[in-house]
């Protein structure tokens, strides 16, 4: 790459990220200060930044250490991602069985009137992604009263969408929906023992028999564990924020212009955090610290605008075989927002034949690894109450690429979802949701 673009990029990128990370640092110590009770393995993973924020800080190279514990933080997120998928499905279950069990006023919500305004809701979206998302997000909370083989048969619809497509992109939608439907669990799961002897009640019960009083015992026990699933989830995705910004340090500082007072000044304030981490001292920082902090105000802005004004060049075979460019896109995926992008490698040569995950999907292939799924799918339902089995019905549908091919289909399939349901519990349930829905979606607009 050009030598003058790179050195100003890579400036920007680093002035930005040392600011952040700061400011980030002090977040993660203030907030650990404020809990009465951290994870183990949050307090490892923190112990681990706090080693290698040491080693950048003297100087060390650290960009293998910081690359592997920001993949060990990923799949940490990933397990709590899976149970959260799980959760979900049990939240789903117990929100529509709220009416047995509590007084909540009905909605006098006109069902024909309610399928009216959900079709001029999904018209007045414009734009297809958001038309596509509306419906998914509609599917999401409409009663289900599928057959199982209607069930499979809108599977494959929606799934027709990658033929012609790579394998990968068939495998990577598998994965979510094997998730998100509890078919296929995360192998670390069984490692966060509290979450998974939730999980395991939590799939023991039958909730067409629950009395009152179990119903309150499991609602409570799931809020605990959403609660606890959060929080964790947070404080994973405030140490892979600091271990984005130091890896930004690492990548750009070769090519980066640096004023060594500036950088002194950094370390000091990113020292100070550091020893009281050592220290394990939670209390604030002195009235000198938070002076220092002050100077910071406003510059993690002006330096990010900078950033954004130098573009990347596109991607192509040539410069995708430069290390340089690789280090460029990496960067600017460690800054895009997204903290857990994956890195980009530098391609050895281009390849003669497409590798297995870039083949295409044809027929065939779809209809292998659709059956495949509905085998574990059956396997499911066949050990769980009717009232769960419809929650992942639900979650299935709804995470699907949109299945209808017409605006009619999709009048007919809510009004008979509205219809087909006898339990007026639930369907009261749904058709406040529903509302909710259309509000917050109108109040967005």
């Amino acid at each position: 790459m050009e030598t003058r673009f790179m050195k100003k990029q890579m400036s920007a990128a680093y002035q930005y990220s040392r600011v952040r990370l700061v400011l980030n640092y002090y977040t993660l110590f203030e907030s650990i200060a404020e809990k009465t009770e951290v994870s183990e393995e949050v307090m490892f993973c923190c112990q681990r930044l706090n080693s290698l924020m040491e080693d950048q800080l003297f100087g060390k190279s650290v960009q293998d250490g910081l690359l592997k514990l920001r993949s060990e933080i990923t799949c940490k997120v990933e397990t709590l991602t899976s149970y959260t998928d799980c959760f979900q499905i049990y939240g789903y279950v117990l929100n529509r069985l709220e009416r047995k069990f509590e007084t909540v006023p009905e909605t006098g919500i006109d069902e024909e009137d309610l399928a009216l305004r959900l079709m001029e809701f999904i018209k007045d979206a414009g734009e297809t992604p958001a038309r596509n998302e509306r419906i998914r997000n509609i599917i999401e909370q409409l009663p289900v009263r599928l057959t199982k083989q209607k069930f499979f048969g809108f599977i494959m619809e929606g799934l027709s969408v990658y033929l012609g497509a790579s394998r990968k992109s068939l495998k990577d939608m598998m994965y979510i929906l094997r998730t998100e439907s509890m078919v296929s669990l995360g192998a670390d799961m069984a490692k966060h023992t509290s979450l998974y002897k939730t999980l395991a009640k939590l799939q023991d019960i039958d909730y067409r028999t629950m009395t009152n009083e179990s119903y309150e015992e499991v609602s409570s026990l799931h809020r605990l564990a959403c609660e606890s699933l959060t929080e964790e989830a947070g404080m994973y995705m405030m140490l892979q924020e600091l271990v984005n910004d130091m890896c930004v340090l690492s990548f750009s500082r070769q090519e980066a212009l640096v004023d060594e007072l500036e950088e002194e000044f950094y370390k000091s304030l990113l020292s100070e955090i550091l020893e009281k981490f050592f220290k394990e001292d939670y209390s604030p920082g002195n009235e000198a610290f938070f002076n220092k902090l002050t100077q910071l105000e406003g510059k993690q802005e002006t330096y990010y605008e900078r950033y954004l004004r130098t573009e990347l060049p596109e991607e192509n075979e040539q410069r995708n075989l430069d290390p340089d460019f690789i280090n460029a896109v990496n960067v600017d995926r460690l800054l895009s927002g997204s903290c857990f992008a994956e890195l980009k490698q530098v391609e050895e040569k281009a390849k003669q034949e497409p590798s297995e995950a870039e083949k295409e999907v044809d027929r065939l292939w779809l209809e292998r690894v659709a059956e495949e799924f509905f085998k574990e799918l059956e396997t499911m339902f066949s050990r769980t109450s009717k009232p769960v089995v419809r929650a992942i019905m639900a979650k299935v549908l709804s995470g699907l690429p949109v299945y209808f091919r017409s605006i009619s289909e999709i009048e007919d399939y809510i009004r008979g979802s509205l219809k087909s349901c006898l339990d007026e519990e639930e369907k009261e349930t749904c058709k406040e949701l529903l509302e909710e829905l259309m509000d917050y979606e109108n109040i967005l607009v």
